[in-house]
């Protein structure tokens, strides 16, 4: 995704509501009950295990769905994050080795 559709669709947005899922098996369900509810968007927090797979599962469901990382507080949270599909990663603090 380009610059200038990723700003188009975050102001679109409007509202990413931040998702901290404990039981991963549920992604696919939340993820499609936040679209039917006008929601197309989702920051998964890396404060709960297996982030990258909520993440995952569902961008792989909802390829269109702006789904990003949050809490990412290393390198390698970061990297799990893109590689699960994430369109964006949040940190609480700048960390200039994050890119």
């Amino acid at each position: 995704m380009d610059m200038k559709a990723f700003q188009d669709q975050l102001e679109f947005t409007g509202i990413i509501p931040v998702i901290k899922l404990e039981d991963t098996s549920k992604a696919v369900e939340l993820a499609k009950a936040l679209r039917e509810g006008g929601i197309n968007a989702a920051e998964v927090t890396f404060r709960a295990a297996g982030a990258d797979k909520v993440i995952s599962d569902m961008t792989g469901a909802f390829p269109d769905m702006l789904v990003g990382a949050g809490t990412v507080l290393t390198i390698e949270q970061c990297d799990a994050a893109i590689a699960a599909g994430a369109k964006f990663c949040v940190a609480p603090g700048l960390n200039a080795h994050v890119r």
